[in-house]
């Protein structure tokens, strides 16, 4: 392995891209060893400072994981979240092997909030069933899920017991539902001292926020869903086609009046 000290990228960043390129191929598996920070010094002929460098940058994107005392590891792989197929957590997770299980930790019937409104083209003073889960997967929290659902549409959904059973095959099975399609928006943010409690995890650390409305058949909007992954443990995937819209990832941007795409 050799950095190139000839071109204008950081040689924290060249060390780093090379370690993971090594995850990427299997010649680092997941829960082997690297080389400790003294080696990768010397293997590379640079600062202890920027290998370190290095580490943390794989650490922070969950390439890397550090155990006290033992050194640090590449990490197990991330769950992968097909953005373009519309599916729950449980499918998902069951997809590549997991289990899921869920901590209910509000059930209840509210005014649709303006938001709420908008997005599930309701009325004032209509109602919304909300529904907070922490899910988890492998004896890990790995997901917050705020669900919103138009009362309308299913009368004595606050009734099931969704630590136990899934959102929308409850919808599917018990009232018909099927949702088709959905628009899914997706940013950066950083654990705040809640969900960092929540998640086991330090505030700050790297998490994912999403929100969109799930449709069933005539796009008849059935769901609004807020919820925040943990960054270092999800990956999201996307197959676009440039001749075809209907594949597409699109991108909304952040300004200081609100969010435009």
């Amino acid at each position: 392995m050799r950095i190139d000290r000839d071109v204008p990228i950081p040689l924290y960043y060249q060390i780093a891209e090379q370690i993971r390129e090594r995850v990427r191929t299997g010649e680092l598996l997941p829960g082997e060893r690297i080389p400790a920070e003294r080696e990768l010094t010397q293997l590379f002929d640079v600062s202890r400072m920027t290998v370190h460098q290095a580490i943390t940058y794989l650490v922070q994107l969950g390439v890397l994981t550090v155990r006290r005392g033992a050194g640090t590891y590449v990490a197990e792989p991330k769950l992968t979240h097909d953005t373009l197929r519309v599916v729950g957590f449980e499918e998902e997770v069951a997809r590549q092997g997991g289990h899921v299980s869920s901590i209910v930790l509000e059930q209840t019937v509210l005014a649709a909030s303006d938001a709420e409104r908008s997005f599930l083209n309701l009325s004032r003073g209509d109602e919304v069933y909300r529904i907070v889960r922490l899910r988890q997967a492998w004896d890990t929290p790995l997901l917050l899920e705020t669900s919103n659902i138009p009362c309308a549409l299913c009368p004595g959904l606050i009734d099931f017991d969704f630590s136990s059973r899934s959102l929308y095959s409850v919808l599917e099975e018990e009232y018909g539902i099927t949702l088709f399609t959905s628009d899914q928006y997706f940013e950066a943010s950083a654990a705040t001292d809640y969900q960092a409690d929540l998640f086991g995890i330090e505030t700050g650390n790297p998490m994912i926020l999403f929100d969109g409305v799930t449709y069933a058949a005539g796009d008849v909007p059935v769901e609004y869903c807020r919820a925040v992954y943990r960054g270092d443990k999800f990956q999201f995937y996307s197959r676009g086609n440039r001749s075809d819209e209907s594949g597409s990832l699109y991108l909304r941007l952040a300004t200081e009046k609100g969010m435009v795409h």
